[in-house]
């Protein structure tokens, strides 16, 4: 006898800062074993990648999910976990003052995103008629920003260098040429881009408590997937 074929139900949802409403499916046990792998080996690259392929998994469109900033994908997440199995994530707050630690039960959709989510690029003129167009970086490029170098996150951001009526692709151009580029650029313009990048969006959640402890007040902003995933 066949076994009978389980449909998963589906809900709609809407990404901040991602045009139209797009569809998923809850997780189901293949994507909790990502998950449950993803938690046991506590390195943030892994989680990452379990991150991707368990919105890849439950996802009915066709989104790039890696072209995604951090905050989008985060989000993503935390409405197809508590599609699945809940919001609640349990766990432990130290205290700042005297490291006494206490236990946490925090509801993920308490998380917000911070920041202007409708502004994802920002044009940069080099000179008259000559610049680039910036765009978020994506949440790959954020996850590795400390290993890349400035010049290396500043090429993976750019949308476009426009030249007059030319408008041409980093992707399609010779890194060293890029990078030639960007030492070309006027010193100003690290500015600008510095400003932009420093007004992304990012998901994030603020826990005041008092220590019972040592009464010391404590405000801690929790971000980052460690948090996400139980």
């Amino acid at each position: 006898m066949a076994l009978p074929v389980i449909d998963a139900p589906t809900f709609d949802l809407e990404v901040p800062g991602v045009k139209g409403v797009h569809k998923f499916r809850p997780f189901l046990v293949k994507e909790n074993k990502i998950l449950t792998l993803a938690v046991a080996s506590e390195n943030s690259k892994e989680m990452y990648s379990a991150c991707c392929q368990i919105i890849q998994n439950c996802y009915f469109g066709d989104l790039n999910i890696k072209d995604l900033a951090m905050y989008q994908m985060q989000w993503i997440f935390i409405k197809i976990r508590d599609k699945s199995i809940g919001s609640i994530q349990n766990f432990s707050l130290s205290c700042g003052q005297c490291g006494d630690v206490i236990n946490y039960d925090m509801d993920l959709n308490d998380f917000e995103v911070v920041g202007d989510v409708g502004v994802t690029e920002k044009k940069l003129e080099i000179s008259e008629g000559v610049g680039i167009v910036l765009k978020q970086p994506s949440s790959k490029v954020q996850l590795l920003h400390e290993e890349l170098s400035d010049t290396e996150i500043l090429i993976s951001c750019i949308d476009c260098i426009y030249n007059g009526e030319e408008i041409v692709k980093p992707e399609e151009e010779n890194k060293e040429e890029l990078i030639e580029f960007i030492d070309n650029m006027p010193v100003n313009l690290l500015n600008e881009t510095a400003d932009f990048f420093s007004k992304m969006p990012s998901l994030q959640h603020t826990v005041e408590y008092k220590c019972t402890k040592c009464e010391a007040e404590n405000k801690i902003l929790i971000n980052g997937y460690e948090h996400f995933f139980g």
